[in-house]
């Protein structure tokens, strides 16, 4: 054969296999290629769709985390300042206080002033005790670092006999 046949031949050969080439790319890749095209459209938008869910679903949680936060505060305001008088229970504080500081309780009196004008209540508690100095100073301590907010709006000191008159707060 001679050479310029078999250059035409091998040009025929090659252009043969280029319009194969291009068949199969036309038939075979470019639908797939279309398909993982599409498939990444979708999964880029079930990505963004998840990252949204996610961070509402955080927004919640910190929400309620913020609730319960707020809860455990209401709970621990009315601790501090109770919805009502509470006399009962504003009683046994100041008797607890007093036992524990080492004081003996002679008398114990109530009375209502009238609320003032931020809205808070207040109860007057006379009080009459017996013991050390120290005892007292460990029951003023007491009743000064106490969770229900009190004042101590007067004392009188006469030998062991201490006559106080304590304010406490309530909503």
């Amino acid at each position: 054969m001679k050479a310029s046949s078999k250059r035409s031949l091998s040009l025929l050969a090659s252009a043969a296999l280029l319009i194969g080439a291009l068949v199969f790319y036309a038939n075979f890749i470019s639908p797939e290629y279309d398909n993982i095209q599409e498939l990444r459209g979708n999964l880029a938008a079930k990505t963004k769709l998840f990252d949204g869910q996610k961070e509402i679903i955080d927004r919640v949680s910190d929400l309620l985390s913020q609730y319960q936060s707020a809860a455990r505060l209401q709970e621990i305001i009315s601790l501090v300042l109770p919805l009502g008088a509470d006399t009962a229970s504003l009683f046994q504080q100041i008797y607890s206080l007093g036992q524990n500081s080492g004081l003996q309780m002679i008398s114990l009196s109530l009375s209502q002033p009238s609320s003032d004008s931020s809205g808070l209540g207040m109860v007057r508690i006379n009080l009459g005790l017996r013991g050390s100095y120290n005892a007292l100073k460990s029951f003023l301590q007491t009743l000064e670092t106490n969770i229900r907010i009190m004042d101590v709006n007067h004392l009188t000191i006469r030998d062991d006999t201490y006559n106080l008159s304590v304010d406490a707060y309530y909503q």
